[in-house]
């Protein structure tokens, strides 16, 4: 099973979008989010979000959620957690670099048709958000994040629900890694993939539940300095969305593991066009389908769906 289509058409003020990030509702609607504006980084940036109610195939018009007066706003995630809380974390850029850049997050109550004031995360500038939390057998919520001024990576983890957070982990390499994407495995063990500057993407494991992580590895999957996700299905397997390139922001190709990220037998590509097609978001719903958002062309955010089988073909 493969169904596409894009989530909104170019708009006029905002023609350039990106980041985007997808989850699903208590009620099985999907919603999505990512930033738009002039430009990347530029001051009119803000984020949107738009849904999908459950059943329907199209997307309802976006929504401006947060637009920081002469600030841009970047790399949403979206989150549902277990009591109906739905979280959007992002940063927003005092400056014109992403090293210039503080973490927030706003929380809705009604499914996101409104939010709460923004809380800021981390008052630390520098530190950034790009890839979704997950939920630990033990209970805690994980959210991956990462440093701009020196390219590790870290995880940042809550034991009441998101009230507080304590960070660990110091993943590098030689050139940095950063924006990583977390799956916690059948035996306990967490492993980490993260976009590099090295041409690979990188992995890390853990086997405390976060608290500590081993040195980061190359693996033998390209990467093109750009963004990757990965999302562990009911079935205990792993899909992963990535540049299948060392060069370049297409192909995009999702990769289906049956091995615990060991190996990736199974590809397929969303994406082989000229043309940037980049920065995934993965989920897997509740029916089963597998859900990824991307950067299309810089002008649109596309949404695929798409099955094991297919992946398998």
């Amino acid at each position: 099973m493969y169904s596409a289509g894009k989530i909104f058409e170019q708009q006029p003020n905002f023609p350039s979008c990106h980041a985007s990030t997808i989850t699903e509702l208590p009620n099985g609607d999907l919603l999505a989010a990512w930033y738009a504006g002039s430009r990347e980084g530029e001051k009119d940036v803000a984020i949107f979000t738009s849904r999908r109610f459950y059943g329907s195939e199209g997307w309802i018009d976006p929504e401006m959620v947060v637009n920081t007066p002469d600030c841009s706003e970047g790399n949403p995630v979206l989150f549902a957690d277990t009591n109906d809380q739905i979280w959007l974390f992002y940063v927003t850029m005092y400056g014109n670099r992403w090293t210039q850049c503080k973490m927030y997050y706003k929380r809705s109550g009604t499914m996101g048709y409104s939010w709460d004031e923004s809380v800021v995360l981390r008052e630390e500038l520098g530190w950034m958000t790009r890839n979704k939390p997950i939920y630990l057998s033990n209970g805690e919520i994980l959210l991956p994040v990462y440093d701009e001024r020196n390219w590790h990576s870290m995880v940042m983890i809550s034991g009441n629900g998101g009230e507080t957070w304590d960070t660990y982990g110091d993943v590098s390499s030689r050139k940095g890694v950063i924006q990583p994407t977390v799956v916690e495995r059948t035996d306990g063990s967490l492993l980490m993939l993260m976009r590099s500057r090295d041409g690979e993407i990188w992995r890390s494991t853990s086997t405390d539940l976060g608290r500590t992580w081993e040195a980061a590895q190359p693996t033998d999957l390209p990467n093109p300095n750009s963004g990757v996700d990965m999302a562990r299905l009911h079935n205990g397997n792993i899909a992963l969305v990535y540049n299948d390139t060392p060069r370049g922001r297409t192909p995009l190709t999702v990769a289906l593991s049956t091995d615990e990220g060991e190996t990736w037998e199974y590809k397929q590509h969303l994406e082989t066009e000229e043309g940037e097609y980049s920065y995934p978001a993965i989920i897997q719903t509740h029916d089963g389908g597998i859900h990824i958002t991307y950067t299309y062309r810089r002008t649109s955010i596309m949404h695929v769906e798409v099955d094991e089988a297919w992946i398998q073909e």
